[in-house]
Order: C-alpha cells, then structure tokens, then sequence
C-alpha cells in the first residue's frame, strides 16, 4: 500500500541525499538526478520533473536552491530540525480525519461511528511517528551509490 505519492518518496530520498553533505557544501542537480535515476531503477525520470520537485522544496523552506555553474543544492536546515511529517504535508496536503467510507461529506453518526474512530487512532499513530522522524534519522538508515565519479559508478557508501 503506497500511502506517500511518488513525488513525496523521491523528494524524502533526495533529501536524504543531500543530508549526506556537509553542511555547507552544494550538491550538484546531476548528481542528485543521478542518485534518484539509480534510487528508482528501470524508471525513467526527466530532469525537468526532478527539477520541479527541487524547487517546490526549495519554495517551501528545506533545500537551498544554489545558481550558477558550480550551483546546486543543498539542505536549508540542519537535517536534525526537519521533520518527515513537514516534508509530507508540504507535499501530499495535511492529514484528513474525516474518513466516511460510506458517504461524501459530513456523517451523521460522527459521535458514534467505530470506523472514524479507528481511523483517527491510525491518522494520529502516523501522523506522530513521522513528526519525531527527521531527514537525518532517514538519512542514517540508508544507503547511498558513490556518484564521486562517473554516472557508471556502482559502488555504495553508508552514511
């Protein structure tokens, strides 16, 4: 069951990507498009399609978006201070606790339906989990292709 959108799964990838960094180093777009193009595998992703990815995140405050040759991108924040829950919300809207899977709009037995309770409780438990997950935390528990050399690279790092 995919409950993130693909564009909000690439965007927490190449995110956790650029946690990998240091602070003040810029990422270049290739580097990050190849790492997502290797993320993804037999999907092809344009560069246009990244590229807007990028600057929604760039716009909504989480990476730096750098001009220039020697530009690219890198983390607004400390890796630390951004949470997951931001990054989804941001991307896929907030979290809706109005699940009917009866009806479209109000329900009538709000007060005494088991389903939408259920359902907050499951909003709630995931909403909360993702708060206290960051992109550093992401980043620690994933492994990353070496792209230091050419796009042909196989080898892997851990950060």
């Amino acid at each position: 069951m995919a409950f993130l959108s693909k564009r909000t799964r690439y965007v927490l990838h190449g995110l956790a990507f650029l946690a990998t960094a240091p602070p003040d180093e810029v990422v270049p777009f290739d580097k990050i498009l190849r790492y997502l193009r290797d993320y993804s595998q037999k999907l092809t992703l344009s560069p246009s399609y990244i590229a807007k990815m990028f600057q929604e995140i760039s716009r909504a405050g989480f990476a730096h978006a750098i001009p220039g040759p020697k530009g690219g991108y890198r983390l607004a924040r400390d890796p630390e201070d951004i949470s997951l829950i931001e990054i989804i919300e941001t991307l896929d809207g907030p979290i809706l606790s109005e699940c009917c899977l009866l009806s479209v709009g109000p329900c009538p037995q709000t007060a005494t339906c088991g389903i939408r309770k259920i359902f907050q409780k499951a909003e709630l438990s995931y909403y909360q989990f993702f708060e206290n997950e960051t992109v550093a935390s992401l980043a620690k528990g994933m492994t990353f292709p070496d792209l230091s050399s050419d796009p042909a690279s196989s080898k892997t790092k851990t950060s």
